[in-house]
């Protein structure tokens, strides 16, 4: 029962959060979780690195095999509610949209071929799937944010003053 109140607790805040903050905040932040997810995602991917790499003591393999994933997945899931969230306020944002619908379709296949993973008639072709979701999921979450902190949040400011 705690997990549902903190989980409804968490949308409360974000909903409040949309309603009380400027529209350019809240873009920043929508595109700030979506980097943040992508972020976290290659953090996923070094530790595994690291940790099948033999030149490192045991130390630092431990630091990144269970502290650095237990506090990204709670960091991720508050990211992806917030981000999700933020992309159904501001629908006429295609990125947004595709990295709403990129980050669904990506772990949603994710947890498809996990519970299908163990089948012994499973296709030989989908034994890369999950190395190609992984791939368009980081991108998708590194380069959009970072073409929107670089590029878009000018051109979408410039747009509004000229409607003005």
């Amino acid at each position: 029962m705690d997990l549902l109140e903190a989980i409804f607790a968490l949308l409360r805040g974000v909903l409040k959060a949309v309603t009380e903050k400027s529209d350019d905040a809240l873009l920043d932040r929508a595109y700030g979780c979506f980097g943040f997810l992508g972020l976290a995602s290659l953090a996923f991917g070094l530790s595994v690195l690291l940790s099948e790499s033999s030149g490192l003591g045991g130390r630092l393999t431990v630091l990144f095999g269970m502290l650095l994933p237990l506090a990204l997945m709670l960091g991720m899931f508050a990211a992806s509610v917030c981000g999700i969230v933020l992309t159904v306020k501001f629908r006429r944002h295609p990125a947004l949209v595709v990295l709403s619908v990129v980050s669904i379709v990506c772990g949603g296949g994710g947890m498809i071929y996990i519970s299908h993973s163990v089948l012994p008639d499973l296709p030989h072709y989908l034994e890369y799937a999950p190395t190609i979701g992984v791939a368009i999921y980081v991108a998708a979450n590194v380069l959009i944010p970072a073409w929107w902190f670089a590029m878009g949040r000018r051109r979408y400011r410039s747009k509004a003053l000229a409607q003005e």
